[in-house]
């Protein structure tokens, strides 16, 4: 059996994060179908949303998500985290850029500045960068 896990840090705007969810989820799995040939169901269980309403919860809920696919084993290190594809940790590091992505109002809350920099980013991984 395959497992797969997603996390994404979304941030409430004019349309409801329900809504989003919906249309993100049914056309990946309309595609899924699509490419191998299938129908029906391909999540088992509806999305898990959680509201954050405070910084210190908010970084954590970061360093959660960006530093995940190291301890699930799916890469080897830092470095090889930040040239990670499916993972956002890239943009944070300023190894990749990611239109969909904002960075500049993760980095203000883990540094001084909007760019990405190397205190900002050790601080978001804990002091493990």
């Amino acid at each position: 059996m395959l497992f797969f896990y997603s996390g994404l840090l979304l941030k409430s705007a004019a349309v409801p994060i329900a809504t989003l969810m919906s249309r993100l989820l049914t056309g990946y799995a309309v595609l899924c179908n699509h490419r191998h040939g299938r129908h029906g169901h391909v999540f088992q269980n509806r999305y898990k949303s959680i509201l954050c309403q405070e910084d210190v919860y908010f970084k954590e809920l970061v360093r959660y998500i960006h530093l995940n696919p190291l301890r699930a084993g799916l890469v080897a290190d830092l470095p090889a985290l930040s040239h990670y594809a499916y993972a956002g940790h890239g943009v944070l590091a300023g190894d990749q850029t990611n239109d969909w992505q904002n960075s500049a109002a993760v980095l203000k809350l883990f540094g001084t500045k909007a760019a990405p920099c190397p205190r900002a980013v050790s601080a978001l991984c804990g002091g493990r960068c």
